[in-house]
């Protein structure tokens, strides 16, 4: 196992010395920098696994030199160290990248954790990486996130209806904040409308005697304050395409009217004498049951087969528990780019607490608790305990699961085949391996070089 490399860059020889000498006995290998410039000189010949960088250095300051050092390498993690240690410093260290800051003198065990976590995440992340490529689809500007087979479904289904040029109605059916919007932006995005206007209009969200003008906009004087001609979306997503997410809190008579623009592609403006007519590509969404709103009276049947000719079923979040872990990195990637952060991972236990809760609020829920976390907490990474309350006690824990026969039975044989099936389950990714058996990766890699197992 190849030794990891660490770079320590401090002017004080005695200093440098002394954790050259410790950090050899942790099993990590190192390089000694007196001033910035040799640093930078040494990351150039060889790349480094992390670097100990001290605040002052005689050629400049170490904040500066951090942007160099990230400027040649983004994913280096660097700890910080100074005997002039501020809070705003350690702040301001952090968010220009640093993985962490430390002041002198500095205590050894707190040191060598640091960089085991330090050099933890840069693996988590380096294997988030490799797993987010195989857990996205990019349609144009959207992108859809996950690994489910109800989602691989959804992505190519878009796929091949885009490929053929459709217009077919559309009906996008789940939960609120599942991303039925998300969705019907995909299929605009990957289609032949892509360079013409997408329109969205939320039906809840419109007064019932103002669905009809913003649909089909007003002539002036149609009614009390209408003192100008307005264009309905209708009309200015005319070559593009129009979402009515919610459709099925739509109004009973403008459903009709809405059947009516479906059959014949024509409308008049509210207060009009002249039909119109465009050419637009109508997709809809509801997180309704709309055969029991039909059965009931509340929904248009013959509106309701006219939307459905492609239904597009989104399951709950809690349905599709692969997904929750390529959507949180997401979020969290997108999060801290938004917020001006530096990139994050998501530790093992926290993971854990999200991929165990149920989420009644879908993927909008699981966005919202990220940048709140995001916001609050000022660290490398998210932990189990930046989570709400409710979250507190959903990660596994270990407990007394299995019973010690009378006869007994040999650990090493149980523990050698529970690493395979491990490392079977999460083909082949040691840091998913780890964490299905609760230990860290280097006390993973401790094992399979143990058993001779080689993967």
């Amino acid at each position: 196992m190849n030794k990891p490399r660490i770079v320590v860059c401090d002017d004080e020889m005695l200093i440098r010395l002394w954790l050259t000498e410790h950090l050899a006995d942790a099993d990590m290998r190192t390089e000694e920098a007196a001033d910035g410039a040799t640093l930078l000189a040494a990351l150039r010949r060889e790349p480094a696994d992390l670097v100990l960088l001290d605040l002052r250095l005689p050629d400049g300051s170490g904040m500066d030199f951090l942007k160099q050092v990230k400027e040649l390498d983004p994913t280096v993690p660097v700890i910080m160290m100074t005997a002039y240690g501020e809070v705003e410093t350690a702040v301001a260290a952090v968010r220009a990248g640093a993985h962490h800051f430390l002041e002198k003198p500095i205590v050894l065990a707190e040191l060598i954790l640091l960089i085991q976590q330090a050099l933890e995440a840069r693996q988590l992340r380096a294997d988030a990486e490799r797993y987010r490529d195989g857990c996205r689809w990019q349609f144009a500007d959207v992108t859809l996130v996950g690994r489910s087979a109800a989602l691989r479904r959804i992505a190519d289904l878009i796929t091949r209806v885009a490929a053929k040029g459709s217009t077919v109605n559309v009906l996008v059916r789940g939960e609120s904040g599942t991303g039925k919007g998300l969705i019907a932006r995909a299929i605009h995005a990957r289609g032949p409308r892509r360079q013409q206007p997408f329109m969205s209009v939320n039906c809840t969200s419109l007064p019932d005697q103002l669905v009809e003008s913003e649909l089909f906009g007003h002539e002036a004087g149609a009614y009390t304050d209408a003192r100008e001609m307005k264009r309905g979306l209708v009309e200015i997503a005319h070559r593009g395409t129009i979402f009515l997410d919610e459709i099925g809190d739509m109004p009973k008579p403008m459903q009709a009217k809405l059947l009516h623009f479906l059959e014949t592609h024509e409308f008049r403006r509210v207060g009009g004498t002249r039909n119109m007519e465009v050419d637009v590509h109508v997709l809809t969404a509801t997180n309704r049951d709309l055969e029991d709103a039909v059965a009931k009276g509340e929904f248009r049947e013959d509106l309701f087969y006219r939307l459905n000719v492609l239904p597009v079923t989104i399951p709950p979040l809690r349905e599709r528990p692969e997904d929750i872990a390529p959507l949180a990195a997401h979020f969290v990637d997108t999060l801290c780019r938004e917020l001006g952060q530096p990139p994050r991972e998501i530790a093992p236990d926290a993971l854990d607490a999200l991929e165990h809760y149920a989420w009644p609020g879908n993927a909008r829920e699981l966005e919202n608790v990220l940048e709140r976390v995001l916001l609050l907490e000022d660290d490398t990474m998210v932990r189990l305990d930046h989570l709400p309350p409710e979250f507190q006690g959903l990660a596994p824990q270990q407990g007394r699961s299995f019973v010690l026969p009378a006869a007994g039975f040999n650990l090493e044989e149980i523990e050698r085949e529970f690493i395979a099936q491990a490392l079977d389950r999460a083909a082949g990714n040691k840091t998913q391996a780890a964490r299905l058996l609760g230990l860290s990766r280097d006390t993973l890699r401790y094992r399979l070089e143990k058993y001779g197992i080689h993967n």
